[in-house]
């Protein structure tokens, strides 16, 4: 007969526990009478309670009692045996958490008489789960579109969680209504990060027992309840990883996490399936007393908490994931899949198809701005960076001023070049020669400094800076303005594949009021002779603000306009620029492309009296 009057997963997982702590106290010398019965007695409820839920577990666990206490009160068993007891308190809280105790059991296969319906016990209420988000401290190279798909296929796949939590060093822009925890990048190596941010997470006051970890670049195909959630796992073991000085960095994790597993007498199988994972807050934080997460090229979080903790049964990756790590997708291996994960260089041929299949924003997606950003005719200015070269100067604003007539500010770093204030007064240019010299990198910065400050004392509205060899020679306000109103992007710039640039400087479109504010950072950064990779530095500004000033029409733009991996933040200006710093393109000169000869050519139509030498 059935002891108690209702199953109880919960209370069957207490029992164990409960079986397992004392059992262990025995062994440290409480082995007294009482305490053996307390064992058997907790194992005798801990069968009962899975005996109309599970019933072989419930068979294995009677198993496991009589073989314990073979006689009376006469207790057998060493650490394997509490192992044991262990594991099957995880299995049953693993089936409980991945729905497969959903459903009404099979009376005939728990008993050959007839049994009441168990009922739920007032414990067994589905713990709360919360869906977490750990980011970058950088944000994305995609404008955080990542973010985007991810949450709309959470919105209309998940179900069964509470609340959604971000934790990054900042809040994205561009989104709202979540929970959010700070946490910056401070280790070197991104698993490192990433633990960190869990265990920040984990510490932080109202944050669920029981938490899905999701990264950004995971979608869910199909939808799925948070008891659903499937363990996945890889084919390769982490043992099978060369943690070589010169191996990739990230089979060095692997097999550090390898092991340390089988140091610590844990299995050492691969999780590290990129799908989401469901954590157990208190066993999570527990990990490091055991590990040491910062050491070295650091350990995977994953594959230690499923081998630590006990993983019954997983499924291959392959049979619930697809993976797309290359330009070229095939549509067709995303059929039958769960979950997508995928690499950078695929987020150009994917977009387009995420977008399709998640249209609708999520509701935790905003638009920080409305409306249009530009006036019909945007008022146009340029600040033009030298170092000296008056003969350069004079055939940029030959064709600034008497062609696209543009208002423009010539910033000198700090040359003794006497001409170019003349040459900048013929043209009615104004001329502000910096009194130290920076270098070129930290003169570049310098320059858009004082150009953003120049533009929002002047009431321009949308500053082009230019390098002094960047030289259009036509009309091109007109397109810009065009392209502003258009995209109505903060930002305008393009990329080059002969260098790997995604961003360029030597042709940069900003709207003041987004860019105005950061001319002091700027300017602090600017420093005489220090090294600033520049493209760098301005692209990830270029990013932040484009969230920051996101509206629907630019989000419009995006989605026509993805030119691919880290090309993201601006709309691309390729009808000035190029893509391509080292081809000739029709009424442009660049020094990458065009020779000293090109620009004297040049001087020469513009009535200028400029020779080769001049320019070399």
């Amino acid at each position: 007969m059935t002891v108690n009057q209702h199953s109880c997963v919960d209370c069957a997982i207490k029992h164990l526990a409960s079986a397992v702590v004392i059992a262990r106290e025995i062994l440290t010398g409480y082995n007294t009478p009482q305490y053996r019965l307390t064992l058997i007695g907790n194992l005798n409820e801990a069968q009962e309670q899975l005996s109309g839920i599970d019933p072989k577990l419930a068979n294995h666990i009677r198993s496991l009692r009589l073989k314990l206490a073979p006689e009376g009160l006469e207790l057998a068993f060493d650490q394997s045996m509490i192992r044991r007891i262990e594991l099957c308190a995880l299995a049953a809280d693993w089936r409980q958490r991945h729905g497969l105790y959903r459903k009404a059991p099979d009376r005939e296969a728990v008993r050959t008489a007839a049994l009441p319906a168990p009922r739920k016990c007032r414990c067994s209420k589905d713990a709360p789960v919360d869906v977490l988000v750990p980011l970058s401290a950088d944000g994305s190279i995609s404008g955080n579109d990542e973010l985007r798909f991810a949450l709309r296929s959470i919105e209309r796949n998940l179900k069964g969680y509470r609340n959604l939590v971000l934790v990054s060093d900042r809040p994205p822009a561009g989104f709202g209504e979540y929970r959010f925890i700070q946490a910056s990048d401070v280790y070197p190596r991104k698993q490192m990060n990433i633990h960190h941010a869990l265990m920040t997470a984990f510490r932080a006051e109202g944050i669920a027992d029981e938490v899905i970890f999701w990264a950004d670049d995971n979608v869910l195909l199909e939808e799925m309840h948070v008891t659903e959630l499937p363990v996945a796992a890889r084919r390769d073991g982490l043992l099978g990883f060369s943690n070589a000085p010169d191996a990739r960095i990230w089979h060095r994790s692997l097999r550090n996490t390898g092991e340390a597993l089988r140091k610590a007498g844990y299995p050492a199988v691969n999780y590290e399936a990129h799908t989401p994972v469901r954590f157990n807050k208190e066993r999570y934080l527990a990990l490091e007393r055991e590990f040491d997460f910062y050491s070295e090229v650091g350990l995977c979080y994953i594959s230690l908490y499923l081998n630590r903790y006990g993983v019954p049964e997983a499924v291959p990756m392959t049979e619930v994931k697809a993976t797309c790590e290359s330009e070229t997708v095939d549509v067709s291996r995303l059929a039958g899949k769960r979950f997508l994960g995928y690499h950078d260089a695929a987020a150009p041929a994917l977009f387009p198809l995420l977008r399709q299949r998640f249209p609708e924003p999520s509701k935790w997606e905003r638009f920080p701005k409305s409306g249009p950003l530009y006036s019909g005719e945007p008022r146009i200015g340029v600040v033009l960076g030298t170092f000296g070269s008056a003969p350069h100067i004079d055939l940029g604003l030959h064709w600034l001023v008497n062609v696209n007539h543009l208002p423009v500010l010539v910033v000198d770093d700090g040359s003794d070049d006497a001409r170019l204030e003349e040459v900048c007064a013929r043209y009615g240019a104004q001329f502000l020669r910096l009194p130290v010299r920076h270098g070129h990198w930290a003169g570049d910065m310098r320059i858009f400094a004082e150009g953003l400050e120049w533009a929002a004392a002047n009431g321009i509205e949308l500053l082009v800076k230019l390098s002094r060899r960047f030289i259009p020679t036509r009309e091109w306000a007109g397109e810009l303005a065009e392209l502003a109103r258009a995209s109505n992007a903060v930002t305008f710039s393009s990329y080059t594949t002969s260098y790997g640039y995604g961003f360029r400087t030597e042709a940069t479109g900003m709207l003041t009021a987004a860019w105005a504010p950061l001319a002091e950072q700027l300017r602090k950064e600017a420093q005489p002779g220090k090294r600033i990779f520049v493209e760098q530095r301005l692209h990830r500004a270029a990013r932040q603000l484009a969230d920051e000033w996101l509206t629907p029409e630019f989000a419009a733009y995006r989605q026509l306009h993805c030119p691919g991996r880290g090309r993201s933040g601006y709309a691309l200006w390729s009808a000035l620029l190029g893509t391509d710093r080292k081809r000739k393109y029709p009424g442009l000169l660049w020094h990458n492309a065009n020779p000293p000869e090109e620009y004297a050519e040049a001087a020469r139509q513009a009535g200028l009296p400029y020779q080769v030498e001049d320019f070399r």
